[in-house]
């Protein structure tokens, strides 16, 4: 059985890594995003450089790079595996094979993997975002806000251990990414969310 988990954490970590923004960008515009813009490699600064249509469908493939290889890993091997996968995937996006091990922060996928694995939470989590988003009008607000508050709501709701485990460890992982946008944030030269600009 110990094979199983292998192949399943090592295929998630290699789904997880597929770099879809710096693909979509250079496919698109013919440059490296990380030489453009904030230099991350995800939704946001997809948006920024190419355009909203570019960036909405990099948010969907990154989403959609978390939820397959947890609803495939649950399917195989239970809730302790489908937390593996989710946790080996998040850290493929973050630190890609293919991109020098650097990555985006890790919001859109972990939306894949929430979707999968508490749907409810997934909802309440997504609603939370936005309104932090319309509040606040900076992305980096919105997602360390919304994983702080999906932690807690895993706690709280008492769901299965593996998932507490997990999303304690995403939600200290996201707001460590984010570090950089407080600092600038602090400092007033943090940019406003895509949504607010025309």
């Amino acid at each position: 059985m110990w094979f199983v988990w292998v192949i399943v954490i090592v295929a998630s970590y290699l789904l997880g890594s597929i770099p879809t923004a710096y693909l979509l960008v250079k496919m698109k515009l013919g440059v490296d995003i990380r030489d453009l813009g904030s230099g991350n490699v995800g939704t946001t600064n997809s948006m920024r450089v190419a355009g909203r249509a570019t960036g909405l469908l990099v948010f969907l493939i990154d989403v959609l790079k978390g939820a397959a290889p947890v609803f495939a890993a649950r399917l195989i091997g239970g809730e302790a595996m489908a937390a593996c996968a989710a946790c080996a995937a998040f850290l493929g996006h973050l630190y890609p094979l293919w991109l020098g091990f650097r990555g985006g922060k890790g919001v859109a996928i972990s939306i894949g993997m929430a979707a999968v694995l508490t749907p409810y939470l997934a909802l309440i989590t997504f609603a939370v975002w936005l309104l932090l988003l319309l509040i606040t009008h900076y992305v980096s607000v919105a997602s360390c806000g919304s994983g702080v508050v999906l932690a807690l709501l895993c706690l709280f709701t008492a769901q299965p251990w593996p998932y507490m485990v997990l999303y304690a460890v995403l939600c200290a992982i996201v707001l460590v990414r984010h570090r950089s946008n407080f600092r600038k944030i602090a400092a007033g030269t943090e940019n406003k969310s895509f949504l607010f600009h025309h």
